[in-house]
């Protein structure tokens, strides 16, 4: 399964870009993650900073596949790959 997209939060783990009272610095792209997410050709997304409601819909669609995941055995990977596409299209198309 090929991930096109990640967003992930701006930690200290994901960017070098740096928040709080000093002027903002742009990220070098240089930490580990861009280097990867680089290589597979995944966008990396980071979250606005205080963004609570973006991390929150981050937060309940990773909860729902972990549910997905966790309700069921599979047989092989194709299966679980089939189960996720499945669901994302229904995340996208049917659910509010």
């Amino acid at each position: 399964m090929r991930l096109h997209t990640v967003r992930k939060v701006n930690g200290k783990e994901f960017t070098d870009r740096l928040f709080g009272l000093r002027k903002k610095r742009a990220a070098t792209g240089a930490p580990e993650f861009n280097k990867l997410c680089a290589a597979l050709e995944t966008e990396h997304r980071l979250t606005p900073p205080k963004s609570p409601q973006v991390n929150g819909r981050a937060e309940r669609f990773n909860g729902r596949v972990e549910e997905v995941l966790q309700t069921r055995h599979f047989r092989s990977g194709e299966e679980i790959e089939a189960t996720l596409h499945r669901y994302v299209w229904r995340y996208n198309q049917q659910l509010p």
